[in-house]
């Protein structure tokens, strides 16, 4: 099995740089050590880890083909939602292109909210859009919501991560979210 490990670091620019390296025979039990307060939430499912912060919640679903995972400040089976937490959707695509819809997804976001930040990179099969908008609505505080789209060419696979929380919150809550997007494991077979 050949492991993707992401890595994203922030540049001097408004940029992102995404740092991508392929690790030979990787999987949960020898990931790299979890950063203090976190731990690694192996999902088997897709081959994949991903940082969780120290009492934060996990909920995983599937709907029409899709997969859905949470990980979340807030415990979405008792509130019913959350306010701060990851979502990652995946789905491996029969028709449409991945890295298309990739682009596609982050152009819809950029168009429908308050731009603060934007990027792309490509590493072998793996194609990355993201961005950062302000979401403002009619009755609810400003939300701010970091996407990042990884398409895989290979398989076909489509993994939407958007970090959010409240504009008020937001450092706080972005100084955890940095950390799960900072560093994930993906098999790049699935």
């Amino acid at each position: 099995m050949r492991t993707l490990r992401v890595a994203a670091a922030r540049t001097g620019g408004a940029g992102l740089l995404l740092l991508l390296a392929l690790s030979a025979g990787l999987d949960g039990e020898d990931a790299p050590p979890a950063p203090e307060g976190f731990s690694w939430k192996r999902v088997e499912s897709l081959k994949a880890s991903f940082l969780m912060p120290d009492g934060w919640h996990f909920k995983q679903e599937e709907q029409h083909g899709a997969r859905a995972f949470f990980f979340t400040l807030e415990d979405i089976d008792k509130a019913g939602r959350f306010e701060t937490g990851l979502s990652v959707n995946v789905q491996t695509l029969k028709r449409d292109k991945a890295p298309e819809r990739a682009a596609q997804f982050v152009l819809g976001m950029m168009q429908a909210h308050e731009v603060l930040d934007q990027w792309a990179k490509e590493v072998g099969v793996m194609k990355i859009f993201g961005c950062r908008v302000r979401e403002t609505e009619k009755d609810h505080p400003p939300l701010i919501i970091h996407v990042l789209t990884v398409a895989n060419e290979r398989s076909n696979t489509l993994y939407l991560m958007m970090f959010e929380s409240p504009e008020a919150s937001w450092d706080a809550a972005w100084a955890k979210g940095r950390v799960m997007l900072e560093k994930f494991l993906l098999d790049d077979e699935v």
